[in-house]
């Protein structure tokens, strides 16, 4: 059923809206450089806005984008990032860029990126197949008409989950928001400003334990973390993970894999539950590993 909706989307996406409003876009180049090219807003949504232009543009590119109204009258520019970008026709591409600040509260600060992978209790790898089973068989275990275990609640947020995933351009868009904003969660140091210390190393450790718990936790078939992806999310070099890698392995912690992973072990497991070290990092659990209880 959905693979006869995908080429309908897709043909809905080469005719597009007429495109009305001219906009400049700014890439980043590798060297720190930007590079200006003109584009057309087609579509202004939720998670930022579908624009057609000239050339391809890579997933995750950071962008700043001028005019079209997307700063509002006072105009400016507003970051984001490229999400998802497709080839409707030769020479055209329709790009869909997500602007950092779009979600945003009141007072200012950004919003929490809902996990709808934990509402719908899959994988972020999981097939659309995979996720409309499991969403079938939630969706009727907390509908609200069920007396024994219906959660209203719950239920919306399932719907939303699915809304979301189910849509090939959607889950793109999303999962690179997701992406960022975990990277945001779990970074423990600004590594600009942060000074090297005993606090600021035990701080590691304690991040990437609790990482690799919960990446054991929720992907037990794919619960290896590599180092370029710790140092994305910690927004720690490798340089300075490979001495908090050692400590943890030799306390027996964590283990490495052949393929290069590192993983929780069960003894790992145990010290996380007991110190608290599973929490993901904030303000206020930022405990740090105790020399004292490390012994």
């Amino acid at each position: 059923m959905e693979a006869a909706k995908i080429p309908e989307r897709r043909k809905r996406a080469r005719k597009g809206t007429q495109p009305t409003r001219g906009v400049q876009l700014w890439l980043e180049r590798p060297d720190g450089s930007w590079q200006r090219i003109s584009a057309q807003i087609q579509d202004n949504g939720e998670f930022g806005v579908g624009v057609l232009l000239g050339e391809m543009v890579r997933d995750g590119l950071a962008i700043l984008i001028e005019g079209g109204g997307v700063c509002g009258a006072d105009g400016g520019r507003a970051r984001g990032f490229v999400a998802w970008c497709t080839a409707v026709s030769p020479g055209v591409f329709r790009a869909g860029i997500a602007i950092e600040d779009r979600r945003r509260d009141d007072a200012g600060k950004a919003e929490e990126v809902e996990d709808y992978y934990e509402a719908l209790e899959v994988n972020p790898t999981a097939t659309f197949d995979t996720i409309h089973k499991i969403y079938r068989v939630l969706a009727q275990r907390i509908h609200p008409d069920n007396p024994e275990s219906g959660n209203e609640d719950g239920f919306k947020r399932l719907l939303e989950a699915f809304r979301i995933l189910s849509d090939p351009e959607k889950r793109a868009a999303y999962d690179v928001e997701r992406t960022r904003a975990l990277s945001k969660r779990w970074r423990i140091f600004d590594p600009d400003t942060a000074v090297p210390g005993l606090e600021q190393e035990q701080r590691k450790r304690r991040a990437i334990l609790s990482l690799l718990y919960n990446k054991r936790m929720r992907q037990p078939d794919n619960c290896g973390v590599a180092i370029p992806d710790m140092e994305q999310l910690l927004a720690v070099p490798r340089e300075h993970l490979e001495f908090s890698l050692w400590f943890l392995k030799e306390q027996s912690w964590i283990q490495r894999t052949d393929g290069g992973k590192h993983h929780i072990t069960a003894k790992g497991v145990e010290y996380a539950e007991s110190t608290g070290a599973w929490q993901p990092p904030t303000a206020k659990n930022a405990g740090l590993l105790s020399p004292a209880a490390a012994r």
